[in-house]
């Protein structure tokens, strides 16, 4: 029995052990090939979805339908290892998930808004195998179903981002819920030879978000210091128009997206408060879906890790004292980069030097707006609430604000000082 206490409350979640589903009928072993992408972004992705009703056999519907599941998305039921080059792979051999039933003592509203995340929810509502002791030991896929006294149920989902990005694991999670329904959806694309390296490689880089930055201004002292904590802030349209307004009151741009608006003003709020040095350099990395860089399609059924990063990179005293338009444009100028050539490029470059990334000084976006999480239907209608787990202290999400609304919800961590300085600032927009 694991617990929590929450605004006064106690909650407890009671798991029963794992057991372990294998697909329904026999799948590919070997080695499953992972591109440079894929390789680029070894974290897992924990993803919770609220369900506001469900029955008795909640669980074995889910259990029964992951096994249909897992017999098109079966790489997810592997194991990570490296090959001889020292690359990760996917050994198809092993073939099984772990899947967990779990029961709480309180009614889905107490755990709160799980757009905000939080450790110790995550631990209780997501599953995570006790004796990983490495980032190959770690599970690609487990799931659990805890049901709430008031009826509803979770789903609390880890997915290895080595495998498969947020778009490819909406995939995964909307054909689960197909088959929970009784329905038969298109398998996913597997062919991993559209994202292979060149040979001989033809590089274009270099790229700015593999430069190492000097921590002058002593930010991993602060983080050790303090607590991190998580906060999400809401950008309406009315905000975000004024913002735009901002950036074009100079003359300098003709127009402005939300998306670079919204990125500029936490970008640099972010370096602000985190109390940079003007010599200080930081970086922008910009998460990119590629799908749509390609002259000649991939499938729209590809399943992998089509996401790149373009960077900006740039000190903290320029990026504050210049206008927000300059800020804008720097971003809509990385943006504009990603073409096939630049990703193929990518793919050569990290194939070929294997750089390292690194968090100092570093600010990560991530948007999940267009994401189609709302639609998860197992058969006790659509999820009423997402959260996206566990965060990086350098990465930041981008969520819808709501159905029916138009506005941004930012999620990140920081910490407790920087937080505080931060809602104020955004307060103060």
């Amino acid at each position: 029995m694991e617990t929590l206490t929450v605004n006064g409350g106690v909650i407890m979640v009671k798991k029963v052990p794992p057991v372990f589903v294998t697909p329904e009928s026999e799948t590919p072993g070997g080695f499953y090939f992972l591109s440079s992408l894929d390789q680029a972004i070894p974290f897992l992705m924990q993803t919770i979805y609220v369900f506001r009703a469900s029955s008795e056999t909640v669980a074995d519907v889910l259990q029964q339908s992951l096994a249909k599941a897992l017999v098109h998305f079966y790489p997810l039921t592997g194991a990570m290892t490296l090959d001889s080059e020292g690359r990760f792979v996917v050994d198809c051999s092993k073939k099984s998930v772990a899947f967990v039933e779990a029961v709480a003592n309180c009614t889905i509203d107490m755990i709160g808004d799980l757009r905000v995340p939080d450790p110790d929810i995550t631990r209780k509502l997501v599953y995570m195998d006790p004796n990983v002791k490495s980032f190959l030991d770690l599970p690609l896929l487990t799931a659990q179903v805890t049901k709430f006294r008031c009826g509803g149920f979770t789903l609390g989902l880890s997915i290895s981002h080595t495998v498969a990005d947020g778009v490819s694991a909406m995939a995964f999670v909307n054909s689960w819920a197909e088959i929970a329904r009784g329905g038969s959806p298109a398998a996913p694309c597997h062919d991993r030879r559209y994202l292979r390296a060149r040979v001989p490689p033809i590089l274009r880089g270099p790229y700015d978000d593999f430069v190492q930055i000097a921590d002058m201004s002593d930010m991993k002292s602060l983080y050790e210091k303090e607590r991190n904590i998580s906060r999400m802030f809401t950008f309406s349209p009315e905000k975000i128009e004024a913002i735009k307004q901002a950036a074009l009151a100079d003359g300098r741009l003709q127009g402005c997206s939300t998306f670079s608006a919204v990125t500029a003003v936490v970008w640099r709020a972010r370096s602000q408060v985190l109390n940079m040095k003007p010599a200080q350099l930081t970086k922008l990395r910009i998460l990119v879906d590629i799908r749509s860089k390609f002259k000649d399609p991939l499938p729209s059924n590809y399943f992998g890790s089509l996401v790149t990063s373009t960077c900006c990179l740039t000190t903290a005293g320029e990026l504050m004292e210049r206008p927000i338009s300059c800020t804008v444009e720097q971003i809509r100028k990385a943006c504009q980069l990603v073409d096939e050539e630049y990703v193929r490029s990518r793919i050569d470059y990290i194939d070929v030097y294997r750089p390292p990334l690194a968090s100092v000084g570093t600010l990560v976006i991530s948007s999940w707006t267009r994401l189609s999480f709302g639609s998860t239907d197992f058969g006790w209608g659509d999820p009423t609430q997402f959260g996206c787990g566990d965060l990086a202290r350098e990465l930041c999400v981008f969520l819808p604000e709501g159905e029916g609304k138009k506005g941004i919800v930012v999620v990140m961590a920081l910490p407790e000082s920087a937080m505080t300085a931060f809602q104020e600032l955004v307060d103060q927009m």
